[in-house]
């Protein structure tokens, strides 16, 4: 019997596969916590900074896609969270600075993920309303709602079954629930802003 040839060889390759999957989960965390950061330069109006630390994730993005490619059958799920995060950050950004959102395509990421990471933005946007709400920046706020709809109706338009769009129809419910709550807060907070004006006028 050659069992023990059969077995060095059988070694060998899953000796490689979990040298790639080590490889893969500390790229994987380095876009996850960079994507983190970048968002948080955002939120703090610090664009150069944000800038740079894209970059950083594009360059592990693309050597996390080439490993993965190695064997996609088996590592192609560990691309869900980070291209996720990256997607959010790119998102957010965008929309903040009235920039398009790039497509799947361009940035290299699976469309799929693409629009998990897309729900995620809604949240992000309740976040940078209510900083707005808190520092008295009224002006934007019916953009950045206009915005969160937007994303929303896209998602919601994605009439696939599960098997083949996962978690997504229960992450876009719990967007249309951020999103009330977000338009509740913005139309009491233009209310009091209006009415604060007309008393300032008629004092």
């Amino acid at each position: 019997m050659n069992l023990k040839n059969i077995f060095s060889e059988l070694t060998t390759a899953l000796d490689e596969m979990e040298k790639d999957r080590e490889e893969i989960l500390k790229l994987s965390r380095s876009v996850v916590r960079d994507s983190g950061i970048a968002i948080k330069h955002v939120h703090r109006k610090e664009f150069d900074q944000y800038s740079q630390k894209i970059e950083e994730i594009k360059i592990n993005h693309t050597k996390l896609l080439e490993v993965v490619n190695k064997n996609p059958g088996v590592y192609f799920k560990f691309l869900k969270t980070p291209e996720q995060e990256y997607t959010e950050a790119i998102a957010f950004y965008s929309i903040v600075q009235k920039k398009p959102i790039p497509t799947p395509n361009e940035i290299n990421i699976d469309p799929l993920n693409f629009a998990f990471g897309l729900s995620d933005v809604v949240g992000e946007l309740r976040r940078y309303a209510l900083d707005n709400i808190r520092n008295s920046r009224v002006d934007d706020l019916n953009e950045i709602l206009e915005s969160m709809d937007e994303i929303y109706n896209q998602l919601f338009s994605l009439d696939y079954p599960g098997g083949i769009t996962q978690d997504l129809r229960r992450k876009t419910d719990v967007c249309r629930t951020i999103i009330e709550r977000t338009r509740g807060d913005i139309s009491i907070t233009i209310q009091m802003t209006e009415l604060r004006k007309c008393m300032e006028d008629d004092s």
